[in-house]
């Protein structure tokens, strides 16, 4: 008898140490988007996937319909909270919105990872942010179009974002740097494109039934994706220059549809994320700010 029980006593033992490591395997790290139009998401993602794996943690991807709908975002924030997700990465749709529901991370000690953002929320503790000078991109996009154009006199347009700091940084570095460097090249107009592929071929479409237009920079893959559309259709032959470097972008610019796409590093960001969130949890010290470079803009 007093064998069997100690033979009970050790599977018990055995069960609840696999109980154990089981509950150690299945740490959750909620990545939420702003919403999944972009192909840079479906990058980051890809990216976060199997780093995520390697660590053990299982990675809960959720993302609004739309890029404007940060309600819905905020409460994507709280679902995962209350689901007790160990960490939560983040790109936010509006960075004075989202305070709230970090606040709320704050308080349950989860820790949050931002990602592609340039400035530091107003309030609220983000343990990282992974992020990349947008300015910058912007700007090298304006030095790949003075390349290829010479001395030529151009036009050109941009096709915003939604209001954000993404559309203000990309297109100021791209138009500061064209007013400082580059004389021959006139920015001539702006309309939103907000994000998505049908509202950039809208804009594109308006803006050069408006006016002489000679080439397009739109501020992200899927709305020049759409100028090139409209200036198909147009039977035009504007130079259409982009910014995220997405797959769907790169085989456009090699089918000679796209000008360029600059990359931003979607799988990298997706891997640096996962990799910052993970030293956190385990009590590491890692940089609050961390960059991914960007290339220079090439069609190559």
């Amino acid at each position: 008898m007093k064998k069997l029980v100690a033979i009970l006593v050790a599977m018990m033992l055995v069960l609840g140490l696999g109980s154990a490591f089981a509950e150690e395997e299945t740490k959750t790290i909620a990545f939420l988007p702003p919403a999944m139009t972009s192909p840079y998401y479906a990058s980051c993602i890809s990216g976060a996937t199997p780093v995520a794996e390697e660590l053990g943690y299982e990675l809960l991807v959720s993302a609004p319909q739309s890029e404007s709908d940060y309600a819905s975002q905020v409460q994507l924030v709280e679902d995962m909270l209350t689901r007790g997700v160990d960490g939560i990465i983040l790109c936010a749709i509006n960075t004075d919105a989202i305070v709230t529901a970090v606040k709320r991370a704050n308080e349950a000690g989860v820790p949050v990872v931002m990602f592609n953002v340039q400035n530091e929320l107003a309030d609220g503790e983000v343990a990282c942010y992974v992020t990349y000078d947008q300015r910058e991109g912007g700007a090298k996009v304006a030095d790949y179009l003075a390349e290829v154009v010479g001395d030529e006199e151009i036009n050109v347009a941009v096709i915003e974002g939604l209001p954000s700091e993404h559309t203000t940084e990309r297109m100021g570095g791209f138009v500061d740097r064209l007013e400082e460097a580059y004389p021959n090249i006139h920015f001539v107009a702006s309309q939103p494109g907000d994000w998505e592929r049908e509202a950039g071929m809208n804009a594109a479409a308006n803006m050069m039934q408006a006016m002489d237009i000679d080439a397009f920079f739109g501020l992200s893959d899927e709305m020049s994706l759409g100028a090139v559309q409209a200036i198909k259709q147009a039977g035009g032959d504007q130079m259409v220059l982009s910014f995220d470097g997405n797959p769907n972008a790169a085989e456009a610019v090699k089918s000679g549809d796209l000008l360029c796409t600059l990359s931003i590093g979607g799988l990298t960001t997706g891997e640096q994320c996962v990799r910052a969130l993970d030293g956190i949890l385990n009590g590491e010290e890692v940089e609050p700010m961390t960059y991914v470079d960007l290339p220079t803009c090439s069609s190559k």
